[in-house]
């Protein structure tokens, strides 16, 4: 049985859409057990279901939590859903709180795999040729040194290979030019470590322009530079859409051509939807953590769940241990 811990109350819909989303994911896994923090009263649905534990918690981690805040809230759902991860209680943690936040939590209760100097937050970009890519680090830390990043490049690596079933996952550096000497010192020296690394594929140096492409599966960058790319991909992706749609509504004809097109314009949307997505991993602990959007739906956060479930089943984790200890033996 796999065992998830849920946290119900720090989304900015409230614990309703969790509620709605663990009834349906409790119908649909037979082989999953559920252990949903919050308030219990709001919880009260969920307790008819036979694998599904409330675990009451009165307090609520706010969306601005500093370090002091998060350590301070060890009886809110987001920290208790942490908690339990780190006793061993349940084998992963879904939440739809402040990343900031959820990801101090993970960090101050939750323990890092041996031998990993931060860990990372990992997002799934819709690409071009309907792929995706895995961009990591995008928001977890501000700065990393080269062998963080080769760290990044590994774990990203056996994820695309154990989830997304890609037997050997095209791995690039993002960096201001395609050439091996682009970039600062410590790109330079990451270039250099991915290239003698045999375990990855790695293809080189990847321009902002070229992340949306999908020409690999894997991109590997500091959370600040990563961030960027995250949130201006995100911004331009809206602007687009706007753009389109203003365009065929200006004049009758465009009107007429957007009834036409309508099911292929709804299919680009949803390429861009991050409720399809479900929600980014935070890699590089013990146990699968996924950080759902903050503005997650039903639908969003039950796809968030998925992806702790699938992570769990395949065990990953493990497998990133394992892909982590080869490399550092180079």
């Amino acid at each position: 049985m796999y065992k998830l811990s849920i946290d119900a109350m720090s989304g900015d819909l409230g614990s309703s859409i969790v509620v709605e989303a663990c009834s349906a994911f409790i119908k649909d896994h037979a082989d999953v057990e559920l252990h949903v923090t919050g308030k219990k009263e709001e919880l009260e649905t969920l307790t008819h279901y036979e694998r599904i534990q409330i675990v009451d918690a009165r307090d609520v981690v706010p969306m601005d939590a500093g370090i002091m805040s998060v350590r301070r809230k060890k009886e809110s759902s987001m920290v208790k859903a942490v908690t339990m991860a780190n006793d061993g209680i349940v084998d992963g943690v879904v939440s739809c709180g402040s990343t900031g936040a959820f990801y101090t939590s993970a960090m101050l209760f939750l323990k890092r795999i041996e031998g990993v100097e931060k860990s990372c937050l990992m997002a799934m970009l819709p690409t071009y040729n309907k792929k995706g890519v895995a961009l990591l680090d995008v928001g977890a830390n501000a700065e990393n040194t080269a062998e963080q990043l080769k760290d990044f490049a590994i774990m990203g690596h056996v994820y695309a290979k154990n989830i997304r079933g890609i037997q050997k996952p095209k791995v690039a550096l993002l960096n201001i030019g395609s050439e091996a000497k682009k970039g600062d010192e410590v790109h330079q020296q990451t270039y250099q470590l991915l290239e003698e690394d045999e375990m990855i594929d790695f293809v080189g140096n990847i321009e902002g322009r070229d992340i949306l492409l999908g020409e690999v599966d894997v991109i590997v960058t500091d959370g600040f530079s990563g961030n960027i790319a995250l949130k201006t991909c995100e911004g331009a992706a809206s602007v687009l859409m706007k753009m389109v749609k203003e365009s065929m509504m200006s004049s009758l004809s465009g009107k007429i051509g957007a009834l036409f097109a309508k099911s292929s314009l709804y299919s680009l949307k949803d390429q861009f939807d991050y409720k399809s997505v479900g929600g980014a991993l935070m890699i590089g602990f013990e146990k699968a953590v996924v950080k759902a959007h903050g503005a997650s739906d039903a639908k969003a956060f039950y796809n968030a769940m998925e992806l702790a479930y699938q992570m769990v089943k395949m065990d990953v984790v493990t497998q990133m241990k394992e892909g982590l200890k080869v490399s550092w033996k180079y």
